[in-house]
């Protein structure tokens, strides 16, 4: 019978319907195929830094713009608005390219950077007691401590090292490429974003924020600041979700894992610098594992507590219908638990730009190397922007976040 049926609907079909959902899919095929054959040439051309992630990023970067595009003008109903649509982005487009300038013009004053050269704290000398014949050296337990971390960084210095020559193969293009590419395109392609998962009001937000940014002489710190934070956030969501999801399904895990996510977040986060420094040196990597490190707890506590939260009727349910574990976290659990996730997400962003500040201690350029190099040199005005900065940035990225965790039924069309 299902083999009579199929044979039915494929003869009910109308053949440019076919031809159309076959050149769709051919198209598609080569696409992929071109794209696919272009890196892997980039990948044997020479070193992954200088030419296989730039233009990995660069494809990215078409394809998000591209999806940007098409999902707005499928939304639209009539073939009329399409049109109308299409050829206003593609004249903002070719304007922009023909007449707006390729960066922001302008610095804001106190944008100079200064070295400063300060004194060295000499540090406190050991102390040694004698009681009743004992030696007591209350200093030996941190010098048995610097002798085991010196231990290990001679033993595993290969393996430091590599760590940071691969993290900077994905994070120096990243930033090169924000860096790189036109003001506008980064800001349009943000407020076409907003727009699809929040609304106007939320791109309009954004869009002027942005533009804030660049006009005060921010743009170029901005984008070292994301790449940071973007980095650091992907690597603490492709850890936190994971690991969420085994402490939902096993509560000795979760009873094992909790105490140490308490003594993460109660940490300070300078903490959090002295192993980054001690076996990576100074640099965009260190502080990148730092920030991951401070902001993974809250992604992983709230993607345990959503898929906990589902509702054990329907997981009865589900299973009654004889699902597998694997459709049963897929289809069931994690649509479900996507609010609390996405909250959980949301905080792991923000944690991660706190940690902006305490980055450029060890050598991150950013947004808080301007808020240090204020307070270092008495710079109200050049600290108080870069902090106004970040405030907005943060702000543009929540609300951004929190489109993304709303369910797409309950959205407005705004």
């Amino acid at each position: 019978m299902d083999l009579l049926r199929s044979i039915d609907k494929a003869r009910s079909l109308d053949p440019r319907e076919v031809l159309s959902s076959w050149g769709w899919k051919a198209a598609l095929a080569v696409v992929v195929l071109l794209v696919g054959g272009d890196l892997v040439i980039e990948y044997l051309r020479g070193p992954t830094r200088d030419f296989f992630f730039p233009r990995l990023y660069t494809w990215v970067f078409i394809g998000l713009g591209g999806w940007l595009v098409w999902i707005s003008l499928k939304s639209l109903g009539h073939w009329k608005w399409r049109l109308l649509l299409g050829g206003v982005i593609a004249a903002v487009v070719v304007l922009t390219i023909r007449v707006a300038p390729s960066e922001f013009p302008n610095l804001a004053p106190g944008q100079e950077y200064e070295n400063v050269t300060t004194n060295r704290t000499t540090l406190v000398k050991p102390i040694s007691l004698n009681v009743l014949g004992l030696e007591i050296r209350p200093h030996a337990l941190g010098k048995r401590i610097d002798a085991v971390v010196a231990w290990m960084v001679g033993q595993w210095r290969g393996f430091f090292r590599g760590m940071t020559e691969n993290l900077l193969k994905a994070l120096t293009p990243l930033e090169r490429l924000l860096l790189q590419a036109p003001w506008w395109l980064l800001i349009g392609l943000v407020g076409l974003l907003a727009w699809r998962v929040s609304g106007y009001r939320v791109a309009l937000l954004s869009v002027l924020s942005l533009v804030m940014i660049g006009v005060f002489g921010l743009w170029g710190q901005t984008m070292r600041t994301l790449a940071v934070v973007g980095t650091a956030t992907l690597m603490s969501v492709a850890v936190a979700i994971p690991v969420g999801i085994a402490m939902s399904k096993s509560d000795r895990l979760q009873g094992v894992i909790r105490p140490v996510l308490d003594a993460m977040q109660t940490m300070p986060s300078f903490v959090y610098l002295i192993p980054a420094i001690y076996f990576l040196g100074l640099g965009k990597v260190p502080a990148v594992l730092a920030t991951m490190v401070y902001a993974m707890p809250p992604a992983m506590r709230m993607t345990n507590l959503g898929i906990r939260l589902v509702s054990q009727e329907l997981v009865e349910a589900a299973r009654a219908f004889g699902t597998t574990p694997w459709q049963l976290l897929i289809k069931i659990q994690l649509p479900l638990a996507r609010p609390t996730i996405m909250a959980g997400v949301n905080q792991t962003i923000m944690m991660a730009l706190a940690m902006v500040i305490v980055a450029s201690m060890v050598g991150a350029r950013g947004l808080g190397y301007d808020i240090l190099s204020g307070i270092q040199n008495l710079e109200f005005g050049t600290g108080l922007m870069a902090g106004i900065a970040i405030v907005v940035l943060a702000v543009v990225i929540d609300r951004i976040a929190q489109g993304f965790a709303r369910d797409p039924r309950n959205q407005s069309g705004s």
